[in-house]
């Protein structure tokens, strides 16, 4: 006589295996719905590139630039001995320009922009003080090459913003 007895054991595991695949997948979706809650509320709360904002600080800054370069063009007629109004009036736009608030996507090219002007102002001073050449032209070009870093950084900022992770 050759009886088989159904296996009662194994008709089970497939109920296990069903209840722990439920587990994970509802797991799954929980993380997802969370990220997609967490990317919500960054992107619509906190969000801290916004286009809008990018665009006033870019124009802030650019405007700031301008205003620099007008009065740089005026400083570097001026000789060693005249009177410092034009390095004055540039340290004033360095500290305003070093006082006004930017998106943090920002702040790295706004960094760049006021570590143009402070070179600037320090070749001005060191030209003031009667340092060798080589001193004064080796800080003008830290200074344009801190211009070039500044114009790269904002352009790029401008390209990815609102989703900038700089």
């Amino acid at each position: 006589m050759n009886t088989q007895t159904p296996l009662t054991p194994s008709a089970s595991r497939p109920a296990q295996k069903s209840n722990r695949f439920r587990y994970l997948a509802g797991a799954f979706i929980v993380l997802l719905l969370a990220a997609a809650v967490g990317l919500y509320t960054w992107f619509f709360v906190y969000n801290p590139c916004d286009v809008e904002a990018v665009k006033d600080a870019s124009a802030f800054l650019a405007g700031q630039l301008n205003t620099y370069d007008l009065v740089y063009q005026v400083a570097i007629t001026a000789s060693r001995n005249s009177p410092d109004h034009p390095v004055g009036t540039l340290k004033l736009i360095f500290m305003d320009t070093q006082q006004v608030a930017v998106p943090a996507c920002v702040q790295k090219a706004k960094n760049e922009l006021i570590n143009y002007m402070g070179t600037v102002i320090s070749a001005f001073e060191a030209y003031q003080a009667g340092e060798a050449d080589a001193t004064v032209t080796g800080l003008i070009n830290q200074s344009n090459a801190q211009y070039e870093h500044f114009q790269t950084e904002l352009e790029a900022v401008k390209k990815c913003a609102p989703f900038c992770l700089r």
